[in-house]
């Protein structure tokens, strides 16, 4: 597929999906199985997770344009990351700092859950 064609194949992707909520993480070896074990049950089910091993995207959608959608992240903070898509336009926000926070000092999950929540509430709107 040429560039025009993906661009507007990718076009298509983006306003299909308008109002999807995406969580993004990595096979970084201190965090995977925490947010295995802890933070993929409790989000909501309207939340779709992509999972990136090594640079490779693993999710129930095309690779190619969640590749790029990943490519263009604004808030290169480090995974994880919280994505939506919102009239034509990826909003993304690191949870980085926060999560091993959480992670590293044993907090309780609630503040980091709230902050998710909040996010996929309030982006793009």
């Amino acid at each position: 597929m040429d560039n025009i064609a993906f661009n507007k194949k990718y076009k298509e992707f983006i306003l299909t999906h308008d109002g999807a909520n995406f969580f993004c993480y990595n096979n970084r070896k201190n965090s995977k199985d925490y947010i295995e074990k802890n933070i993929l049950p409790t989000l909501s089910p309207d939340i779709k997770v992509i999972y990136l091993e090594g640079r490779t995207p693993k999710s129930d959608y095309e690779q190619s344009f969640i590749s790029k959608v990943l490519y263009s992240i604004k808030d290169q903070k480090g995974f994880p990351y919280l994505l939506k898509i919102s009239e034509g336009q990826v909003i993304d926000k690191s949870i980085n700092h926060d999560f091993y926070n959480t992670m590293n000092q044993n907090k309780d999950l609630e503040q980091l859950s709230k902050k998710i929540a909040t996010f996929y509430e309030t982006a793009g709107k």
